[in-house]
């Protein structure tokens, strides 16, 4: 669509009573950018949610639903694969849901997960106990020669042996389990006490000795058998390891299944929630005599027919409805809010757009034109089909990533397209991997900034290459004034357009001015067109300039907005025009040269290549490629890539923001934002 999505004002009057009927209807249609109509005589105050006390009531409780959705919305992402929730549109009803039997839910589920969670937690710092106490233990000496006291006073191991009751062994077993403990028991237990070896962390001793006193430790050399060697001592670590990680994994399982019973609820309840919190935003902005509720807000012109039928079916005929063109509506004053419809490819180049401002209600639609703006310039800096290749390959494949993690996938779709421009680009300059490898379908861009053209053409050296993005760039200002001619026409604001530097007398400088250029250009920088001819041309549109300021002057006077004329008036104007005769001259030069860093990356980048080629073939025997040749090759192109992409990719926004935009762009608009059940946070 070339302009902006036109839109119309609805206003409806229903019945109180099939408010929430009304309510669901249009947030099933997801059309409605609502608008509280405060200043229309005989409203009173918002009309409450049923069920609470006036507007303080009802924002309390939104502010309720609000926190347990994202309550539920934390649970459904921490399932592994995340839940998918369901639609809000199939749990719209008259009565809200009860809350307090889902805050007591999420609170059953919180328990239940931090226990899980918990019970990992410990069971992980057990493992990493016992892994860096098999490390110690290892570190002593070769496993055949058996763990023994340490000789060193500096060892972070503690190894004890001696004898507890028979009776308590297990309960010690248990509590040293938790410092990650290892205990080597005889095969037997003599006089009522079993002799056993404990190899424990240093750093844990107090802890160590305050447990085995409690469990009557007598310190001893007894005799622990085969259980007492090195070898014994590490498997009885690696069999404790072991079991900690199944317990790991049997929490894992845990953990899963309990999403996996609760997960469709999780999901309806979302759903529920959401539900109940659009209703009520969407009839907070209802407003309402006695029995009577009134609503508002603008509609995509192409949904009138749509809108209207559902409200009349949600109410049963009980309505009264009107329609307001632009222009009629907005009883603030406010203007209609701005939705920019394209197809999903220029998704992307949309974005780019609305970062830099939301265009004004009724302007063309710019989207189109960065596109391909955008484009030819990331090719022109960035023409090798090689590399294009590879931003083509980085691009499907976070495209395809994207989709699987259902995300955004703006940027992936971005470099997607760069990369197909930069292969166009380096097919029609012959480069591919930095190497002129295939015929130049346009110029050899390696033979021109090397002096050596493989071909014949108009394009010789680099000043025809500087040539080139400078009528580039006077084709992309020359777009940004026609758009703005025609947004000016279409709003009908006529001084603008004829006097404005952005207009038809701007406009017709800097034709003219062009015109000029190439003169004197083509005349081998010696002569400039006749001054009978320059004067008039440049002389007429310059003097028009003048004149907005004074017709402003003129208009305001009549609506009692300004004195009477004076001299500080009259040199107040030629200041102006003084000054903003020089901002159009000097701008509109700096905004053409501007372009010229479109070939000076796209020099760059022939440049770097060539080097990086000269050096692999310095580190390689003549005629053929070293393994040092061909990584430094490699790297250099992994290089170029990065860098020269990211150049050229924040080159061409730049050029399309400060030299296209300048042109014509307003970004005063109001995106426009219909509540639904598909509306996002």
């Amino acid at each position: 669509m070339m302009f902006t999505v036109p839109m119309e004002f609805l206003s409806a009057a229903i019945l109180s009573k099939d408010a929430q009927a009304v309510s669901d209807e249009l947030l099933r249609i997801g059309s409605l950018d609502a608008v509280t109509v405060k200043s229309v005589s005989g409203v009173g105050e918002r009309a409450p949610v049923s069920g609470f006390g006036g507007a303080a009531g009802e924002s309390v409780e939104i502010s309720r639903i609000q926190d347990l959705r994202r309550r539920v919305e934390g649970f459904l992402v921490l399932a592994n694969p995340p839940i998918q929730p369901s639609d809000p549109a199939d749990f719209s009803s008259e009565t809200l849901p009860d809350l307090n039997a889902i805050e007591k839910d999420l609170g059953s589920i919180a328990s239940e997960v931090q226990s899980l969670r918990e019970g990992q937690r410990d069971l992980q710092d057990k493992l990493l106990r016992l892994e860096e106490l098999r490390r110690q233990a290892e570190a002593q000496g070769p496993r055949d020669k058996g763990l023994r006291l340490p000789s060193s006073a500096s060892s972070v191991l503690s190894y004890r042996r001696g004898s507890v009751p028979e009776e308590s062994y297990s309960r010690l077993e248990r509590e040293l389990g938790a410092l990650a403990a290892v205990t080597i028991p005889a095969q037997l237990a003599s006089g009522g006490r079993l002799p056993l070896m404990i190899v424990t962390m240093k750093r844990d001793e107090s802890r160590v000795r305050a447990l085995l006193s409690r469990y009557g430790w007598n310190e001893g050399q007894e005799e622990i058998s085969s259980a007492g060697t090195g070898s014994e001592a590490l498997k009885e670590i690696d069999a404790r390891r072991q079991r900690v990680k199944t317990q790991l994994e049997d929490k894992a399982l845990e953990f899963d299944g309990l999403f996996a019973s609760r997960g469709r609820k999780l999901a309806d309840m979302w759903a529920s929630l959401r539900a109940a919190e659009l209703s009520m935003k969407m009839r907070s902005t209802f407003v309402r005599t006695d029995s009577v509720s009134l609503l508002s807000g603008w509609i995509p012109a192409a949904d009138r027919s749509r809108v209207e039928q559902g409200i009349r079916k949600a109410c049963a005929g009980r309505c009264h409805i009107e329609w307001l063109a632009v222009g009629q509506a907005a009883p603030d004053g406010s203007e209609p809010p701005v939705e920019i419809k394209n197809s999903k490819a220029l998704a992307p180049f949309k974005t780019l757009v609305t970062n830099f401002g939301v265009p004004r209600y009724g302007t063309v639609d710019p989207t189109g034109f960065v596109a391909v703006a955008y484009l030819s310039m990331f090719g022109l800096m960035f023409g090798d089909a090689g590399h294009g290749l590879v931003l083509l390959f980085a691009g499907a494949f976070l495209l395809a990533r994207s989709k699987r993690r259902r995300s955004g996938d703006t940027l992936a779709r971005l470099i997607l397209y760069c990369g197909g421009a930069a292969i166009v680009a380096g097919l029609l300059f012959g480069s591919v991997f930095g190497r002129p490898i295939v015929p130049a379908l346009w110029f050899d861009y390696h033979g021109v900034v090397n002096g050596e053209p493989r071909s014949g053409g108009s394009v010789r050296d680099i000043y025809d290459i500087l040539g080139i993005t400078i009528k580039f760039g006077m084709v992309v200002l020359i777009c940004g004034f026609v758009i703005n001619w025609v947004n000016l026409f279409k709003a009908r604001r006529w001084k603008t357009l004829l006097f404005d530097k952005a207009g038809l007398a701007g406009g017709w400088i800097y034709l003219a001015g062009a015109w000029a250029a190439f003169y004197f250009v083509g005349h081998a920088y010696k002569a400039l067109p006749p001054a009978g001819l320059l004067l008039p041309l440049l002389g007429v549109p310059t003097i028009l300039l003048g004149l907005k300021e004074p017709m402003e002057y003129m208009e305001k006077r009549k609506r009692g907005e300004a004195g009477p004329m004076t001299l500080g008036t009259i040199m107040g104007f030629a200041m102006e025009w003084l000054v903003g005769t020089l901002e159009v001259y000097s701008g509109y030069l700096a905004n053409t040269l501007s372009f010229m860093r479109v070939a000076g990356l796209g020099i760059a980048h022939v440049s770097l290549m060539t080097a990086f080629s000269q050096i692999a073939a310095m580190a390689s025997p003549p005629g053929g490629v070293s393994v040092a040749g061909f990584l430094i090759l490699v790297l250099g192109n992994a290089l170029v890539i990065a860098l020269e992409g990211l150049s050229a990719g924040i080159q061409a926004l730049r050029l399309n923001y400060y030299e296209f935009f300048s042109r014509y762009f307003n970004g005063t608009g109001r995106a426009y934002k219909p509540i639904s059940f598909r509306s996002a946070e």
